[in-house]
């Protein structure tokens, strides 16, 4: 069946309604990548071989990620008018006994970790529960809990909800209503929403995307496309990742808008290929939207054509730059080249091209949706919306959340459980972002106000440092991270990252030298101007921010020969 309109979207919204709450027992097991490394697969297997034993009519199936991966593998009890059941850290040899404890309504109280009463599609409330059993009244209530308060799951509504390989799930909590939405406006009136919601690409650099939009499709020629950013390459980082795995047709949900409003009609999403998962679920949801008429030719009965293909790219940090990018899928090498011209005037083949970060095409279906002044509701001054965050480091639960733009990295660190020692420092923005001491927790979450602070957002990456962490050893890790994945196109990055590095090694394992950290400085910012792209010009951040804040660490290496922390130990003077 192919959706002309909203009469054949609602038929498959209400079947897809149907296998998300069911009116049978049903158990769900998370299987993004987190959950799979952790035994996920084992875990469903098992299921599936238990409820054929003890009660064939429970309903099997698999979620993406919820964003508690530091619970997997999780599993999920879904019982007709009563609340789910999340479960952390399951084994197989705890299988047996969970599902017979979901066939009798009881709850295995040392493996759950919490309980929901309703859900939300949006704004909308789902019922789980009609009313809550008095034993469960001790197992906490999920939006209750410090991690989810706080959030404002938008662009996360459907990851660990929905089966990622099943669009009629998608379509059922509201999926691609946005689309046929779009279809009937102009494209100046989307290019509009898009502007007055302040949305900036999440990519990194924050630049406004329907001013980018705007001037594509005001560049000459009809002939133009579409690029989607799925190159995530930062060490500590995976929200893009687990993104694409439990929720794909948001993204390419908002990709089909984008090139409807800017007049492209051929699209690549770009995918690092150390993510077969992902490149498998990305496929699998283009088959399924191209089957119902949602991409390919004469869209929803609008005349609109568009055809979206998988590009796969080896997994090179600078691919993440545009021009880079282009290259890479033209199939040229991937290094990045001067601008201007700029891709919105002459990108992929020399014809006017836009490339979004996928979490930025993720959030054009809710501003169509929800409409501008929505959106603009969240946020801070000058960074609308929300910013998913992946929290790593030296955290208590390591997780994936959504936050509004504006919360503070304080109240961020505390939805992880907070720190798993004593608090040193918070990287934001992953190795190409800024290393900010403790006492900038209070600092807002947004673009301007982290580079203000000499950081910068990035895609969303945040490591929690401790006490038990050199600063020295930190810089040198990343430091050789950017002399790995440089082109070696230009000689700030080629030659500068690489002195950069041999200097670091020598300070880190006590040779440095009196007057090193002065000839760091000298090389930094020159490197910082003259750099070819970003990847040159913030490779000396991690240097450059660790200096500042933690100066007297270096100092220590140099002069004393001695490492305060105790991690550089090679080379040092006992």
């Amino acid at each position: 069946m192919k959706i002309r309109g909203e009469r054949e979207l609602r038929t498959i919204r209400e079947k897809g309604t149907k296998q998300l709450y069911p009116s049978e027992l049903k158990i769900t097991v998370g299987e993004a990548s987190c959950g799979l490394s952790r035994g996920a697969r084992i875990v469903e297997e098992e299921i599936r071989e238990e409820v054929k034993r003890q009660k064939p009519g429970i309903k099997v199936g698999t979620v993406g990620c919820n964003g508690f991966c530091s619970q997997e593998p999780i599993v999920e009890v879904i019982a007709p008018g009563k609340p789910k059941i999340t479960y952390g850290r399951v084994t197989r040899e705890r299988v047996k006994e969970l599902v017979q404890a979901a066939i009798r309504g009881e709850v295995l109280k040392d493996l759950v970790v919490f309980r929901t009463d309703y859900g939300d599609v949006l704004d909308e409330q789902i019922p789980y529960a009609d009313q809550v059993p008095y034993l469960l009244k001790e197992v906490p209530e999920y939006h209750t809990l410090p991690a989810i308060k706080k959030q404002r799951r938008h662009i996360l509504r459907n990851s660990g909800v929905i089966d990622p390989e099943n669009i009629e799930e998608y379509i059922a909590r509201g999926g691609y209503s946005s689309l046929l939405k779009a279809l009937t406006m102009k494209p100046k009136d989307i290019i509009k929403q898009v502007k007055e919601a302040g949305l900036r690409g999440r990519g990194g650099g924050g630049f406004p995307t329907g001013i980018k939009w705007e001037a594509c499709f005001s560049a000459k020629g009809k002939e133009k496309y579409i690029i989607c950013n799925g190159s995530e390459g930062e060490p500590g980082i995976g929200m893009h990742r687990s993104l694409l795995e439990s929720d794909p047709h948001s993204i390419i949900e908002g990709i089909v808008i984008a090139a409807y409003a800017m007049g492209a009609h051929e699209g690549y999403f770009y995918i690092r290929d150390g993510y077969p998962l992902a490149i498998k679920r990305v496929k699998k949801a283009i088959e399924e939207a191209s089957a119902l008429g949602l991409l390919g030719e004469n869209i929803c009965n609008s005349a609109f054509n568009f055809t979206l293909k998988v590009k796969r790219g080896g997994g090179v940090f600078v691919c993440g730059e545009e021009t880079a990018l282009i290259a890479a899928i033209e199939g040229r090498v991937g290094e990045p080249r001067q601008r201007p011209p700029f891709p919105v005037e002459s990108g992929l083949w020399g014809k006017p091209t836009v490339i979004n970060n996928l979490e930025t095409m993720a959030n054009v279906p809710l501003i169509i949706s929800k409409g501008s002044e929505w959106y603009k509701k969240m946020g801070s001054k000058t960074s609308k919306g929300t910013k998913v965050i992946s929290l790593t480091g030296n955290i208590k639960s390591p997780c994936l959340i959504e936050v509004p733009m504006g919360t503070s990295l304080k109240e961020i660190v505390e939805m992880g459980g907070g720190p798993a020692g004593k608090m040193k420092a918070i990287q934001t923005g992953g190795p190409s972002g800024g290393v900010l001491p403790a006492s900038y927790l209070d600092l807002p979450l947004g673009f301007d106000e982290l580079k203000q602070a000499g950081s910068m957002l990035g895609s969303g990456g945040m490591v929690v440092i401790d006490e038990g962490n050199c600063m020295v050893d930190l810089a040198r890790y990343f430091t050789a991270f950017f002399e790995d994945e440089s082109c070696g196109k230009c000689v700030p990055c080629r030659e500068g990252v690489t002195k950069m590095k041999e200097i670091l090694d020598e300070i880190a394992t006590g040779k440095g030298e009196e007057g090193d950290l002065e000839y760091l400085e000298h090389l930094a910012y020159p490197m910082e101007d003259g750099a070819a792209c970003a990847l040159g010009k913030t490779s000396v951040a991690p240097f450059l921010t660790t200096l500042k804040h933690f100066r007297k660490e270096y100092e220590a290496h140099i002069k004393e020969k001695k490492c305060p922390s105790g991690v550089c130990k090679e080379g040092m003077m006992k």
